[in-house]
């Protein structure tokens, strides 16, 4: 009957068909012993999260290097409204800083501050914008590392990034050492795509594929070196040689050579118009930097000790650090043990030459006399990559010991665990990343609570200064001066129009800058015959005491009281740690009930003239 033919039928086709593999069958959780797919977040679920930090620190980092202050926000404003304080540095005789550089930052500071009214605004406007741009490179370079390596050691790569004290403000900062870590992030994004071709290697798409990956990372390390940071070439040194490797050296040269036509040009024509001549900045910064001996050059201005950076990276990456020094040995062990289903098989040698530029960097910098934690930036990326594949093999390592070791216990953990991993095994590397944010979240609070007086303070001066001004009868302007505390000086963009930054002695014996002469590009072109590369005093610099109208200053022991000086009110305090009769683990770290009652405060305070504070609030 027609049942019985159509029985017969499938009973044919069911034994004709090939048997069944378990791949083509749904997928079996792990207590089956089959790992799931690998877990590789979407650049949307990363991003956020670094913005949200990214822009709580443009709002909230105070300066900590007062050259980002002298040389990069000053000018910058000075290119917005025709005013501002020069340094040496700047001058057509030296020309070592590029303005082309603050040109960038130039065009969108214009258009924010065709926006808003006040300078600060556009102060914070331009640090929004650096933290964003940030937080996008680096949303995009933990990602590729979850293809690259795995998705472990990307989700740790965020996870650094996101919680790292260092990272933190140097994000933010107006710094050419900041524009290098940026290009860093770029590059090394790309340099990871050369390696991850989508098609078959050998292929002529993928052979294009990998070229034009690695011309991407040669144009972002060429930007980081003729608009940034000149030496940023000792840290893409691997990154070049590679290149030559992959590409030849015919093809390696003309991509150079294009990527430096195509920046070097409009760098070029750019200073040669501030500057009225043709300068090339980036040389004569290497210049000025050549000499070793002893007093000159950078080392007018201070010399560490070689555990420099050593001390300051504790601050900085903490528990990341032991990770970054034992990077080399684990990515070796991690050899030795086959990869997760999922995973690409790990690749030692590849990680040793993407991870190699960090540490040239620390060598480079480590042997230099004159050191700064602001020459570290362009590496941090670098140093947390190397932390994060340490920490993701160092789970590896593990796991293999374990399943050699008691090979029944890991299997009860590869059935009950995450992603088949024994549940320890996960947990250590995620309290290390939790103890890790812990103390940079300290450290951040240091920053902010300890250090954060001097923004609050002339933020307030702004507004003060911006009142009293509305309401005089004249138009001369208003002297704001600071003595002692010259270097915490956050810009002019604290000032508002019709005041104007000064200097009185108090101790300092260095060359100060001086306000340009004229707009520009007459004042970036003028010579003030004082400026010198020797850091030699000029007096002309400095102004009395009496001709000031509003003072910023720090009281310390052993001052005068600002009472006690006849005419001075004061308007404003904030609390600001006195270092000296501080702690140094409690003036290291913020701890909620802890640290504030080992500390010691002085206070940051704004003084006024009797005839200012009457003008502004009717009495004194």
């Amino acid at each position: 009957d027609l049942f019985s033919t159509k029985m017969a039928a499938r009973r044919r086709r069911a034994a004709a068909a090939p048997p069944q593999t378990p791949d083509a069958k749904a997928p079996r959780s792990s207590s089956a012993g089959h790992l799931p797919r690998p877990y590789r977040p979407r650049l949307a679920l990363l991003l956020p999260p670094l913005l949200a930090v990214r822009l709580y620190g443009a709002l909230a980092s105070p300066i900590t290097d007062c050259d980002e202050a002298f040389n990069y926000w000053e000018p910058l404003h000075y290119l917005l409204y025709g005013r501002g304080l020069q340094t040496w540095e700047y001058s057509p005789v030296f020309g070592l800083r590029s303005y082309a550089y603050l040109a960038m930052h130039a065009a969108f500071a214009r258009l924010a501050s065709s926006v808003l009214r006040s300078k600060v605004s556009v102060f914070l406007a331009v640090r929004c914008a650096l933290g964003c741009t940030s937080a996008v490179l680096e949303a995009r370079l933990a990602a590729r590392t979850c293809a690259w390596a795995s998705g472990e050691a990307g989700v740790a790569l965020w996870a650094l990034l996101l919680s790292s004290a260092g990272m933190w403000h140097a994000a933010v900062a107006l710094l050419p050492s900041s524009f290098a870590m940026l290009c860093v992030l770029a590059a090394w994004t790309a340099w990871m795509d050369a390696s991850l071709p989508a098609l078959p290697a050998g292929s002529p798409p993928a052979d294009r594929s990998v070229r034009k990956a690695y011309g991407a990372a040669i144009f972002w390390v060429a930007a980081g070196c003729l608009l940034g940071w000149p030496f940023l070439c000792v840290l893409a040194a691997p990154l070049a040689i590679d290149a030559v490797v992959a590409l030849g050296l015919r093809r390696f040269v003309a991509r150079a050579l294009l990527a430096g036509a195509l920046l070097a040009a409009p760098s070029a024509a750019v200073d040669g118009y501030y500057y009225g001549r043709f300068v090339l900045p980036w040389l004569n910064l290497l210049l000025y930097n050549r000499s070793a001996a002893s007093g000159e050059g950078s080392q007018l201005y201070g010399v560490e000790p070689w555990h420099f950076y050593l001390r300051n990276l504790c601050l900085n990456l903490n528990l990341a650090l032991p990770a970054l020094l034992l990077a080399p040995l684990l990515l070796l062990a991690g050899r030795l043990v086959p990869a997760a289903a999922g995973e690409p098989p790990p690749r030692p040698g590849r990680a040793a030459v993407l991870l190699s530029g960090g540490y040239l960097w620390l060598a480079f910098y480590s042997a230099i006399p004159h050191k700064e934690e602001r020459f570290l930036f362009p590496a941090y990326p670098l140093f947390l990559l190397a932390a994060a594949l340490a920490a993701s093999e160092a789970r590896r390592v593990a796991a293999a010991l374990l399943a050699r070791c008691a090979p029944r216990r890991a299997q009860r953990g590869r059935e009950g665990g995450p992603h088949g991993v024994w549940p320890p095994l996960w947990g250590l590397p995620a309290a290390a990343l939790a103890a890790s944010a812990l103390l940079s979240a300290g450290r951040v609070g240091a920053l902010v609570s300890y250090y954060g007086a001097p923004l609050e303070v002339y933020s307030e001066v702004y507004s003060e200064v911006s009142a009293a001004l509305s309401s005089r009868a004249d138009d001369s302007p208003l002297r704001v001066c600071s003595g002692k505390e010259w270097y915490r000086y956050p810009s002019s963009f604290f000032l508002p129009p019709g005041a104007t930054p000064a200097f009185y002695r108090a101790g300092f014996d260095g060359l100060l800058p001086s306000p340009f002469s004229a707009p520009p590009p007459d004042g970036s072109r003028a010579i003030h015959a004082h400026f010198n590369d020797g850091n030699r005093d000029e007096p002309a610099a400095y102004t009395s005491e009496d001709r000031c109208d509003v003072i910023v200053d720090l009281e310390l022991p052993g001052d005068a009281a600002p009472r006690s000086r006849a005419g001075w009110h004061v308007w404003a305090r904030r609390p600001f740690l006195d270092a000296d009769r501080s702690p140094s683990w409690s003036r290291a770290l913020y701890v909620p009930w802890l640290t504030a009652g080992r500390n010691v405060y002085a206070n940051y305070s704004v003084l006024g003239r009797q005839p200012l504070m009457v003008m502004l609030h009717g009495s004194v």
